[in-house]
């Protein structure tokens, strides 16, 4: 049955060239009569794991309640013999938080944070709304060779799976020909080369996983939604479009997430059409054998959305599992913003410190005096009070004419010259403040927009 099926569905494609999935073609049978018509997805998704040369494809097509069957194929570059298929009931649940989203979060409550040191902006923040900093925050299995368990032509079944209302099986074809005469063993007249994409793959290194799902298997629930699992070796990780390129203008909307952050090789034609993000979940729940083995908290995630007309895809995807170096720095603010509120206390502490000293005191404005208020200003990590209580303790002595050469020498070498000046500590502690101010909303927000 599954065998007549699944060419009964290339006779579709040749006839209806007009409804593909992203990562294979599906359509259905029409029960009332000797014939197939398009299938209706309620949505398609894609989740895979990489890890050691091996790639775990997990693939789900949603379909709209009917009362016919449909068929699904797709191809991978391995091997068969060493590709490994299941059926699921339960897909990956990746949610999480976009990285430069988050990262702009933590960098507005840092920023709300670094602004109650002056204590007076805490009257004005404290009424709106709390601030709340994140905290800081092996399953093994082995591979074995599959059996082929039918031959026929040039066409191999190397697999057959029965499991939960789908039928998968594992085939290579290596000629055209080939294909030809096994259709015609199974009543099927398909003329060789009359489906031109997949002739891609005919006769090289890569293997097809044809799927038979049955009308009691299509659900409109996505809780329910059933998948292929594919696992099978390879140097990048890797994600099939060509077979949709026949299928002319229409849109196929695809959805992709792939464990850890990696960088897609993403060709010309489909850039306009495709969106990379890269998210955060705090913990996730996984109830699948041999998909993840790593830690479920704090899982890194790319989410990769395409909506091309489908005559542009004319390469696969082939995805590098290097994590990008855009990343690094809001994943850095993300997984750290206590680390990053720190530093930048620190620093702008240090420089409004430095900018209000040689403004205000003319007589320090050398390295060793700029440096010397620049230190003074670590105080405000404490509060500004612990900086007023400071400069009032300050020392500060007035030159006079007939000690001005001495002084100048002393100038010269780094020396601070206090006066007795609290007017000038005043305005220093002012000048402070504001410079303090300006400086946090500065640096943050350029931050925010390089993210």
């Amino acid at each position: 049955m599954f065998k007549k099926i699944f060419f009964s569905f290339l006779i579709a494609v040749f006839l209806l060239p007009n409804l593909v999935l992203a990562d294979g073609m599906m359509i259905k049978s029409d029960p009332y009569g000797n014939r197939w018509d398009f299938a209706s997805e309620s949505n398609q998704q894609a989740y895979i794991n990489y890890e050691d040369g091996w790639e775990k494809l997990i693939l789900s097509v949603g379909l709209e309640e009917t009362d016919s069957e449909a068929v699904w194929i797709f191809p991978v570059p391995a091997n068969p013999e060493r590709v490994i298929i299941d059926v699921l009931t339960e897909m990956p649940d990746l949610r999480g938080e976009e990285i430069n989203k988050k990262a702009k979060s933590e960098l507005e409550n840092i920023k709300e944070l670094l602004l109650m040191t002056q204590i007076y902006p805490t009257f004005f923040t404290s009424l709106t709304k709390p601030v709340m900093l994140s905290a800081p925050t092996n399953k093994s299995w082995e591979l074995s060779d599959s059996v082929g368990y039918g031959r026929q032509s040039d066409v191999i079944v190397y697999e057959h799976l029965e499991k939960e209302g789908i039928t998968t099986e594992i085939i290579t074809a290596r000629t055209s020909k080939g294909l030809q005469e096994y259709f015609k063993s199974k009543n099927l007249n398909i003329e060789q080369n009359s489906i031109p994409a997949l002739n891609h793959y005919i006769g090289k290194e890569f293997t097809f996983i044809a799927s038979w799902i049955s009308k009691n298997s299509a659900t409109k629930s996505s809780s329910r939604q059933k998948g292929v699992f594919v696992t099978f070796p390879t140097k990048k990780i890797y994600y099939p479009l060509i077979l949709t390129s026949v299928y002319g203008s229409e849109r196929i909307p695809t959805t992709i997430r792939i464990m850890g952050f990696v960088s897609p090789k993403v060709f010309k034609d489909i850039k306009n059409y495709t969106e990379i993000e890269y998210y955060i979940d705090n913990s996730i729940y996984l109830n699948i054998d041999n998909f993840f083995s790593g830690n479920t908290k704090n899982v890194k995630y790319t989410k990769i959305e395409m909506n091309a007309p489908s005559k542009l895809l004319t390469e696969d995807l082939w995805i590098s599992a290097r994590q990008p170096l855009q990343t690094f720095f809001p994943l850095f603010i993300s997984q750290h913003p206590f680390t990053t509120g720190i530093i930048l206390l620190v620093l702008i502490s240090i420089l409004a410190g430095a900018l209000a000293g040689f403004i205000v005191f003319c007589e320090v404005r050398n390295k060793k005096g700029i440096l010397k208020f620049g230190l003074l200003g670590l105080l405000n990590c404490f509060t500004i009070i612990a900086l007023i209580i400071r400069i009032h303790s300050l020392k500060i002595k007035k030159s006079d004419e007939k000690n001005q050469e001495l002084i100048n020498k002393l100038k010269e070498q780094g020396y601070l010259i206090h006066r007795k000046d609290s007017k000038r500590k005043i305005v220093f502690i002012s000048l402070y403040s504001i410079t303090y101010i300006i400086l946090v909303i500065s640096i943050l927000g350029l931050i925010e927009k390089i993210l």
